[in-house]
C-alpha cells in the first residue's frame, strides 16, 4: 500500500499546526500571580506561597530571599502538577500536595530564579527570590 506524497504533506502539516498551537496557546506560558504574603512576614519567619496553574505549568512564584518558604498549592493545580520537586543546591526537595492544606519547606534562598517542575517533569515553573 502506498501513501501519496501530498497526504504525508498535508499529515506533517496537521501535526506541526497542532504541536505549535499547544504550545503557543497552552503550554508556554509560566507568568502570572502568585499569592505570596512574605510582605507580612517578620524576619525569619516562614513567608508562605500558594502555588497555581496557568494552562499546563505553574504560574510564577515571587518571595523574598533570605526567609525560609512554606510552599502549598490551591484548587486550581491539577494532575502531576501536584507533585512539586526542586532541586536546590544539590538536594531535592519535592511533596505531592494533595490538599491545599498540605505544604513543603524549602529553605531561605538567595536572589534569583529557580526552576521547578511536577515529579513527571511535563509542568515547569519559576521560583523568582527577590
Amino acid at each position: 500500500m502506498k501513501i501519496k506524497k501530498n497526504t504525508l504533506y498535508f499529515i506533517g502539516i496537521l501535526i506541526l499546526l497542532i504541536t505549535g498551537g499547544f504550545f503557543f496557546l497552552k503550554g508556554g506560558s509560566v507568568s502570572g500571580n502568585v499569592v505570596s504574603e512574605s510582605a507580612q512576614v517578620a524576619p525569619g519567619e516562614m513567608q508562605r506561597v500558594i502555588l497555581s496553574q496557568n494552562g499546563f505549568n505553574y504560574r510564577d512564584a515571587i518571595v523574598e530571599s533570605g526567609k525560609p518558604i512554606l510552599l502549598s498549592a490551591d484548587n486550581s493545580v491539577g494532575g502531576c502538577l501536584r507533585s512539586v520537586v526542586f532541586n536546590l543546591e544539590g538536594r531535592r526537595y519535592s511533596k505531592y500536595l494533595r490538599t491545599t492544606e498540605d505544604t513543603l519547606e524549602l529553605p531561605a534562598l538567595s536572589k534569583g530564579i529557580y526552576s521547578f517542575s511536577c515529579s513527571m517533569g511535563m509542568g515547569y515553573g519559576r521560583l523568582i527570590v527577590q
